[in-house]
């Protein structure tokens, strides 16, 4: 099955919205008896997390948020995105942490929007 695309053509996210990304998850921790903590790490560590906040016009704000809720079921499917690595952009399968509740938006502008969201990003 096909995973849907991102639907706004143009992006780029804004420098001071963007958190590097995580490139694995926290390990699972044991705390032993003689004081002692074990730690190991979680399947799936090829997940990583990523912030950015996206600025764009109120046209595509519509899109977007039809999108998130009709295609991706409020937000909670996976999808693929380019998305920076620190080098270039790459094509990632993504979802959205917390689903479309997730995603914030704030009017900049009467003509633009920034939408602010977290990404589960996987196979980095």
């Amino acid at each position: 099955m096909t995973l849907p695309t991102w639907p706004i053509a143009t992006y780029m996210p804004i420098q001071d919205g963007f958190a590097p990304i995580q490139r694995m998850r926290e390990p699972i921790s044991t705390d032993m008896e003689g004081g002692n903590t074990r730690q190991r790490s979680r399947p799936g560590d090829n997940v990583g997390t990523l912030t950015q906040t996206l600025w764009i016009t109120n046209a595509e704000h519509d899109t977007l948020v039809a999108w998130i809720k009709d295609t991706l079921g409020n937000g909670t499917g996976r999808f693929t995105m380019n998305v920076w690595l620190g080098t270039g952009y790459v094509s990632k399968t993504c979802q959205f942490v917390k689903g479309g509740a997730g995603v914030r938006y704030a009017w900049l502008s009467t003509t633009e929007v920034a939408v602010t969201m977290t990404l589960r990003v996987y196979g980095v």
